[in-house]
């Protein structure tokens, strides 16, 4: 199984902006990837290293292409070809590329800590971060 670990920001769940969604559903999700230095301890199964293929279009952000999904990247320089990145994929229903797979796991994330959840609550706490949503990819 292909598992890819993916943010919904905690803005996003409040804003009601994501469809509420629980383990082993099958979903299709609206990524950008987002660069950065993760600035502290990542919960288990939670990678801060994207492997993707940058393909760069005229005038817009560079669309990543890895082993099972899609990504929009707002690049801060010229790229095209195999990349390695540190940061995060996080959900954007605006601008996204979609990706679909299947909820393997959900956590609820507050500072370092991850509590696990069986469906994407309808709202969180100001302290939380988001909910990490690991997919099972090479589903339909």
């Amino acid at each position: 199984m292909r598992s890819l670990p993916i943010l919904l920001p905690a803005a996003l769940i409040r804003a009601r902006a994501c469809p509420l969604a629980s383990i082993r559903q099958v979903r299709t999700w609206r990524l950008r990837f987002v660069e950065r230095v993760p600035a502290g301890p990542r919960p288990a199964g939670w990678s801060d290293v994207v492997e993707a293929e940058a393909v760069r279009h005229a005038d817009g952000p560079v669309e990543l292409a890895g082993d099972g999904f899609r990504a929009l990247w707002d690049a801060p320089r010229p790229v095209a070809g195999p990349v390695r990145l540190r940061g995060e994929l996080v959900v954007d229903p605006l601008d996204g590329l979609a990706t679909t797979g299947r909820i393997h796991r959900l956590r609820l994330l507050t500072g370092a800590a991850a509590r696990d959840l069986s469906a994407i609550p309808k709202d969180v706490d100001d302290d939380a971060a988001g909910v990490l949503v690991d997919l099972e990819l090479g589903v339909t």
